[in-house]
């Protein structure tokens, strides 16, 4: 029931969980354990007509909305609102191998998308955990391993179908509605329910040069040293991240350093394998890694690689900023915190804004990090007890001072816990003022608030 009394069951065809049912707790719950939320009604929606239902029956009682794909922001908005419009059923990938696109339903995950398009021989750049909803990745922008050869998942979306505050279905690509277009590429979940996305499709070989490198922490400097100047060689066929952690235990990792903090290397090569080996000498050559794990690969597991290390439930606390490169200093204050990670999948990762991304003109869309900076550091703080809650906000917070110091020059805010001032300043004057005008002519109501919020109006 919700607070006015009523509720949707009978509106709609999908399953509607309240607060009273037994299957409440499992519907409410989002990747990051530390979200405790309770929304009054989760209406986990069979189609279009739910959606449009759902915000009819929520908007005639005053009640919030929230919208949950994959549950992933670390936040926990999708769970925000007193009502919950749950795509989560809404899975399906149609491909068109001849056209190389994609239609993917709101609700589908970066696994479901893979899957899909890899039994053509194709795919889109999506998230590096494969349980990761294509909707909040692609709305917030979108990085991942094929970014370095086809840019942002954003910048591969080529139309999508949403359903507005006042309940209408809309289209938007290029040739209609083409503000809104712009801004549903890196602006957020604040203009609609988006129930469907058409993606532009590459052809990518199924087996991938990919892996693990990991060398002790001594070796930090040199290594990233070196993934800089592999970076800077411009090959588009490369993809490699690196990673502050400890040693997983995991079959090709020697026992005497299981659990031990290492500074890992995740390479990823798109092109011919023997050139992708000539490629990555340098990173066997400088240092010798005490971990080698790096072999052909499906790209499907490439995509599910590092699953294993964000299991769902599991409590988190992040942040993401955008540093021009990675000075003595910030790998210094990085290796220190390395011996101190709260939880033994927590992480540093370093990852690049690679070249084609940045290329792109600023505003072709409203992503909003394309020029300035090329390295973005992630502090990823997994642990699962409560009492270490403190511990892990501390820690987080620490690098975030560190990357700021550093001088940052943006944030990727699908990473990050912005607040309205970090936003604004995350988007730029010009960019924000933009969105806002996007925003006060589709939602000026702003009845989609609970995203990575912009206000509808200059004096909200």
């Amino acid at each position: 029931m919700d607070k006015r009394g009523g509720s949707p069951q009978g509106l709609v065809r999908g399953r509607v969980v309240t607060r009273d049912d037994a299957a409440y707790d499992e519907a409410r719950a989002v990747h990051n354990g530390a979200i405790d939320a309770h929304p009054v009604t989760i209406v986990q929606v069979s189609g279009v007509e739910d959606v449009k239902r759902t915000i009819w029956f929520a908007r005639r009682r005053g009640l919030s909305l929230s919208v949950r794909a994959g549950g992933h922001g670390v936040v926990g908005n999708a769970v925000r609102g007193d009502v919950v419009v749950d795509l989560s059923a809404l899975r399906a990938v149609t491909v068109d191998p001849v056209a190389r696109t994609a239609v993917v339903h709101g609700g589908a995950t970066w696994g479901d998308v893979d899957a899909a398009t890899q039994a053509h021989g194709l795919a889109v750049p999506g998230g590096r955990i494969s349980s990761t909803g294509v909707g909040g990745l692609t709305l917030g922008g979108g990085e991942g391993w094929l970014s370095s050869k086809h840019g942002l998942s954003s910048d591969n979306l080529i139309a999508a179908e949403l359903v507005t505050a006042a309940g209408d279905s809309v289209p938007a690509c290029e040739d209609t509605s083409p503000e809104l277009f712009w801004a549903l590429r890196g602006g957020g979940g604040n203009f609609g329910v988006v129930t469907s996305f058409t993606f532009r499709l590459h052809p990518v070989e199924p087996l991938v040069m990919a892996g693990m490198l990991g060398y002790p922490l001594s070796a930090a400097p040199e290594v990233l040293a070196t993934l800089t100047e592999l970076h800077e060689a411009g090959e588009e066929n490369f993809a490699g991240a690196a990673a502050f952690r400890l040693a997983p235990p995991a079959p090709f990792v020697p026992g005497d350093i299981v659990g031990t903090p290492i500074i890992a290397v995740i390479p990823a090569w798109f092109g011919e394998h023997d050139a992708g080996k000539a490629f990555l000498a340098p990173l066997r050559e400088r240092v010798r890694p005490v971990v080698d794990a790096v072999a052909p690969m499906p790209y499907v597991a490439l995509q599910s690689m590092l699953d294993a290390g964000s299991p769902k439930g599991m409590r988190n606390r992040w942040s993401g900023g955008i540093v021009r490169d990675l000075g003595p200093t910030l790998v210094d204050r990085m290796r220190r915190s390395a011996v101190r990670l709260p939880g033994p999948l927590t992480q540093i990762l370093i990852s690049p804004l690679p070249d084609a991304v940045r290329r792109l003109p600023d505003d072709a869309t409203a992503f909003p990090a394309r020029s300035g900076g090329r390295w973005i550091v992630h502090p990823v703080a997994v642990w699962a007890d409560p009492a270490a809650d403190e511990e892990a906000a501390a820690w987080v917070a620490e690098l975030t001072a560190v990357v700021r110091a550093h001088g940052e020059t943006g944030s990727y805010l699908n990473l990050d816990d912005p607040d309205d001032t970090r936003i604004r300043w995350a988007m730029g004057d010009g960019r924000y003022r933009r969105l806002q005008r996007v925003k006060a002519a589709w939602d000026p109501e702003d009845v989609f608030h609970h995203c990575t919020h912009i206000a509808p109006h200059p004096g909200r």
